[in-house]
C-alpha cells in the first residue's frame, strides 16, 4: 500500500514538474474529448428526440411515390387497405406541408378529426384508436381541440404560441402558397413530449388544410395505417404483413415506424460521422504529441531514473509512473473534455454544430437543443482520452526505464 501511494505521489509531482508537457497534453486532450462529447451527446439527443416524436405515428405510412419522389396519394386507396387484413384498425387521411407565419417556416398539418369517414363500415368501433393515438400526440394544455366543421381554427405547439405571442382567441395571418393571407383563430394549444412536435407544428381540420394547400378533394399528403392493439409480436408480424400487400398497389412507398426510426439514426449519424473524422484526426495528433512529450521527458529524466534504480526502484515500477501519469492526465482531459461538451450544447446551444446537424435552416423556429448524456458516451468518452495516452507513453516509457543506471546517470550529466 505504501508503495503504491510513493509511486502515485511521485507521478503527480512529475505531473507539476514537467508543466509543459503537461500542458500540451491536456489541451490537446481536452479539444479531442469536448468535440467528440459535444457532437455524441447532439447526436444521442436528436435520435432520442426522432424517436418521441415516431411514439405516437400510425403503424404504417402510406406516400404517393412518382419519379422517386412523394407526389399525393389518391383517397380511394383508402378502401383498399381497409380491405387487405381484418388486422387493420383504420386509416386516417393527412394532409401537411409548410407555411410561413411571419418570417418563420412552420410545418402545418391537417388531420382526419371525424375517422368514421375513413373507416370500414363493419368495424367503426376501432374509429377510437385513432382518435385516441391523435389526443396522445396532441395533448392538450389549454382551449380545445379542432373539429371538422370549422375550417378557420387551428391548436397551436406551445413552441409556436410562445414564438408568435399567441394565446387563445389569438387571430393568426398565414401566408399561403398561392401568395394569399389565410385568417385562423387560435382554439387551443398543446404541449407534446416531442420539442419538435411543440416548437414548429400547427394543427387544422382536413378540409382547411385541403384549402390552404390547393389539394384536390381526391388526394391527400399521405394515409396513416393502424393496426389494431395486440402483443408485440403478433403486431409487428401484422404490420409486416400488410406493408407487403401494400406494397402492391402502384405508386406507393411504405413507411413503418422501424423504417423512419431507422432514417433518422442514419441521418444524424451520417452528420456525425464527419465531425468523427475531425475527431479521429485531432487524436491521431495528441498520440503523437504526446509520444513526443513523453520522449523528450524521459531524456530530460535521464539522471532522475538512473537514482530511481539505483535506489530500488524497478523497470516495471518506472513504467507504472509513466502509465499512472498518463492516467491522471487522461482523466483529468476527459472531466474537462465532458464539461466543456455539456456546456458548449446545453448552455451555449451549440453554434455552428447545431446548424450543421439541423440543416442550416434559418427559416426554422428555434426550439431547446435536444441533447442527451448518455453512460455510453461518458465511458467511451473517458476511454478515448486514457487508452491512446497509455498506448503513446508505454514505448517510450520501456525505453527510458530499461536503461542501466549508471549508463542513465553519466548520461545524463554529459
Amino acid at each position: 500500500m505504501g508503495r503504491s501511494k510513493n509511486l502515485l505521489n511521485y507521478a503527480l509531482n512529475c505531473i507539476q514538474r514537467y508543466k509543459l508537457r503537461t500542458i500540451v497534453i491536456l489541451i490537446c486532450l481536452v479539444v479531442a474529448s469536448s468535440t467528440f462529447s459535444a457532437v455524441a451527446f447532439l447526436s444521442d439527443g436528436l435520435v432520442k428526440e426522432g424517436a418521441l416524436s415516431l411514439k405516437y405515428a400510425p403503424d404504417l405510412t402510406v406516400q404517393g411515390i412518382q419519379a422517386g419522389r412523394q407526389t399525393l396519394i389518391p383517397t380511394n386507396y383508402v378502401n383498399y387497405i381497409l380491405g387487405v387484413a381484418p388486422g387493420i384498425a383504420g386509416v386516417s387521411e393527412r394532409i401537411w406541408g409548410y407555411g410561413n407565419v411571419g418570417n418563420t417556416l412552420i410545418v402545418i398539418v391537417g388531420i382526419d378529426v371525424n375517422n368514421s369517414a375513413t373507416l370500414n363500415q363493419t368495424r367503426p368501433q376501432l374509429g377510437s384508436i385513432i382518435t385516441a393515438d391523435q389526443a396522445a400526440a396532441y395533448p392538450l394544455e389549454s382551449g380545445h381541440f379542432i373539429d371538422s366543421q370549422t375550417n378557420d381554427t387551428v391548436v397551436l405547439g406551445k413552441g409556436v404560441a410562445e414564438l408568435l405571442g399567441a394565446s387563445i382567441g389569438s387571430e393568426l395571418s398565414i401566408l399561403t402558397e398561392s401568395n394569399q393571407v389565410k385568417q385562423y383563430t387560435v382554439v387551443g394549444i398543446f404541449n407534446s413530449e416531442s420539442g419538435i412536435y411543440n416548437a414548429d407544428m400547427i394543427l387544422m381540420n382536413l378540409n382547411a388544410a385541403r384549402e390552404f394547400f390547393n389539394i384536390p378533394n381526391d388526394k391527400v399528403t399521405d394515409l396513416m395505417v393502424y393496426v389494431a392493439p395486440t402483443d408485440a409480436n403478433t403486431k409487428n408480424v401484422l404490420v409486416n404483413d400488410v406493408a407487403r400487400q401494400i406494397t402492391g398497389l402502384s405508386n406507393v412507398r411504405v413507411l413503418t415506424k422501424d423504417v423512419l426510426l431507422s432514417a433518422q439514426e442514419k441521418t444524424y449519424g451520417d452528420k456525425s460521422g464527419f465531425f468523427s473524422i475531425v475527431w479521429y484526426v485531432i487524436l491521431i495528433a495528441v498520440a503523437i504529441i504526446a509520444f513526443n512529450q513523453t520522449v523528450v521527458v524521459g531524456h530530460e529524466s535521464k539522471f532522475e531514473v538512473g537514482l530511481l534504480k539505483s535506489l530500488g526502484f524497478s523497470t516495471s515500477d518506472v513504467i507504472q509512473v509513466r502509465l499512472v501519469e498518463s492516467l491522471v492526465l487522461g482523466t483529468l482531459a476527459g472531466a474537462i473534455g465532458l464539461t466543456v461538451g455539456i456546456l458548449f450544447d446545453g448552455v451555449l446551444g451549440a453554434p455552428v454544430l447545431r446548424d450543421f446537424m439541423l440543416g442550416w435552416a434559418n427559416l426554422y423556429p428555434s426550439f431547446q437543443l435536444p441533447f442527451f448524456i448518455s453512460p455510453q458516451t461518458i465511458l467511451f468518452t473517458f476511454a478515448v482520452t486514457i487508452i491512446p495516452l497509455l498506448f503513446a507513453t508505454v514505448i517510450p516509457s520501456w525505453l527510458n526505464a530499461t536503461v542501466d543506471p549508471d549508463i542513465a546517470m553519466r548520461g545524463a550529466r554529459a
